[in-house]
């Protein structure tokens, strides 16, 4: 079963591809993305997926095991969202997927893995096993998300966003979990050359018109300042300047990254999007979107 990454070319596979491959893939900030079975058998595809990627950056067995346990939770959810939409009428089947990336710099790099199924849940907040009340020791569902906050030390979530393999049109939720990538097991790249403002927006533009963005951004570049800025619609623009690039939406603050953080600018980009087009539907349209929610596990 192949990957494919977040510019549309062929990533690391889960199954039989080199291993080299699938660090070059993750250490060139791009995104691995596979695509989920809707039956049982999710659980072990994301975790020989997860394995193959650890093995690859050669993180700690601890780190490497933990991980493998909660992608394995985050994929067993998939089924419990295809089973709520089949109760809600939908006849659409989605498939979910699986995403790897590389986040942050040495020394404090992660690796995000974050599992998307098409049931967008949790609009306010209400998430399984999450809170001041915990999910009860007999309760039937949030426990599979306790245990991706015990192992993951508070390092998860959840937001709004879109398919990668399955069409950009596809709207639903990733659940994610960081953990860290072993930055001394493998040998710390140079330090990029400095990008321009002008280059690193082309770069993210690029990446947003892959998720659906292409046609209606608006972009402007100042080069005597090192700056550009890119619209992407109301109230959503991002800023790229001096080496640093910020999001400007609302609920987001004054969100920024490096510009070597290509992937988890475009996803937060996404993300906000998605926030605000549910924060101005028209109530009903919220209403039935929110009632596609999922009871995790």
């Amino acid at each position: 079963m192949d990957g494919v990454r977040c510019d549309g070319t062929p990533a690391a596979a889960a199954g039989g591809a080199d291993m080299d491959d699938g660090l070059r893939t993750l250490e060139a900030r791009a995104c691995g993305a596979w695509p989920l079975p809707g039956d049982p058998t999710c659980a072990s595809i994301a975790r020989r997926a997860f394995r193959r990627v650890a093995g690859a950056l050669a993180l700690d067995p601890e780190v490497a095991d933990d991980g493998m346990t909660m992608v394995s939770e985050l994929a067993a959810n998939t089924l419990h969202a295809r089973r709520e939409q089949r109760q809600q009428g939908e006849q659409r089947s989605v498939t979910p997927e699986l995403w790897l990336y590389l986040r942050g710099a040495y020394p404090s790099r992660e690796l995000v893995c974050k599992v998307f199924d098409a049931c967008p849940g949790w609009l306010d907040g209400n998430v399984p096993g999450r809170g001041p009340h915990p999910a009860p020791a007999d309760a039937t569902s949030g426990r599979g998300l306790e245990v991706v906050h015990e192992l993951s030390q508070g390092r998860w979530g959840y937001h709004m966003t879109r398919a990668r393999l399955g069409g950009w049109q596809v709207r639903g939720k990733a659940v994610w979990f960081a953990v860290p990538a072993a930055p001394t097991a493998v040998r710390a790249p140079q330090a990029p050359a400095r990008m321009s403002a002008s280059a690193a927006m082309t770069q993210f533009q690029e990446a947003l018109a892959a998720r659906g963005f292409a046609g209606q951004m608006l972009r402007a570049d100042d080069p005597a300042e090192d700056m550009a800025v890119l619209s992407v619609c109301r109230g959503l623009s991002l800023w790229c300047c001096g080496g640093v690039a910020r999001l400007r939406a609302p609920g987001f603050g004054n969100s920024q990254w490096s510009y070597g953080d290509l992937v988890e600018v475009a996803e937060t980009a996404v993300e906000a999007y998605e926030s605000l087009a549910v924060a101005t539907e028209p109530q009903a349209a919220r209403g039935r979107y929110q009632a596609r929610c999922v009871t995790a596990r």
